[in-house]
């Protein structure tokens, strides 16, 4: 039976705290495995079973429970969300056995909602944990998160040192309920600042057109549609009056004069920028 996994809040900056878990943050696909029998059930985010496209899982020693965590896929050492996201999607089994060997998937696990027939969820975090150290032995496609006590502030440079995704702030006393955000489980993203021309706009709705330099050429990496206050707006606007190069049924393009600084968790491999925001104009 699939269980809506809980949701994680927001929060601008790392803290120290004696009544907080700092977990690594995966960049990777969320997942739900529920173990019944000996047998699997994988579910995404969404409820939509996945158990058949990760056969990575199929033979794993594990007692009849209910996990969460995130599917992750290591490249080189590190992980890879586009990887992952390619491997989740693909639907034919030949397809699903090559990717398998090509890019191996590993569930790394962050909470146990179930263990045999007790249901954890009212639970306190510190005591799942516990439950979840004793039922999981690390294996090659399952493995349990990485996390510290107290010190966030520590961890999160540590994490920005390596370039990865943030970290996950979660009080030791708090219980899981499901579909619901709040602040005892927090996101400290490693956010990328970087500065991108503005080529365009979006003729309904707020977006941004946003470019690189490449060669001599600005090519297009992404559309930002958050970020901006309505004093930023304004100003924008106003330029954009004088600075029109064409347009079509969805945009107006505008010439590459107006820089801005954006955040994001990064690019694709295509050079697309993984939620990006706009942060500020660059004068």
């Amino acid at each position: 039976m699939f269980i809506e996994p809980m949701l994680l809040q927001n929060a601008d900056k790392p803290f120290d705290s004696n009544h907080h878990y700092f977990e690594l943050k995966s960049n990777g696909v969320r997942m739900m495995l529920e173990r019944q029998n000996g047998k699997n059930k994988l579910f995404n985010r969404n409820g939509t079973e996945i158990t058949e496209r990760i056969p990575e899982l199929d033979n794993i020693d594990l007692d009849d429970c209910y996990l969460d965590g995130e599917l992750v896929c290591y490249i080189d050492g590190k992980e890879d969300f586009e990887a992952v996201t390619n491997r989740v999607s693909l639907i034919q089994d030949n397809k699903i056995l090559q990717g398998s060997k090509q890019f191996p998937l590993t569930f790394v696990v962050f909470d146990i909602l179930r263990h045999q027939n007790n249901n954890l969820m009212k639970e306190p975090l510190w005591y799942r944990k516990k439950i979840l150290s004793e039922t999981l032995v690390d294996q090659q496609s399952i493995k349990k998160s990485f996390f510290i006590e107290s010190e966030g502030k520590m961890f999160f440079e540590q994490i920005k040192t390596l370039g990865l995704e943030g970290i996950v702030a979660k009080s030791k006393d708090s219980t899981y309920i499901p579909a619901h955000r709040s602040l005892n489980w927090l996101k400290i993203i490693n956010w990328r600042y970087d500065s991108y021309f503005i080529t365009g706009y979006k003729k309904q709705g707020m977006g941004l057109l946003i470019s690189e330099l490449k060669n001599n050429e600005y090519v297009n990496v992404g559309i930002v549609e958050f970020g901006m206050n309505t004093g930023q707006k304004k100003a924008f606007f106003s330029i954009t009056k004088h600075i029109k190069t064409n347009e079509d049924k969805n945009y107006v393009y505008v010439e590459p004069f107006v820089r801005c600084m954006i955040k994001s968790r990064g690019q694709l491999n295509n050079g697309e920028l993984i939620d990006p925001t706009f942060h500020d104009f660059i004068v």
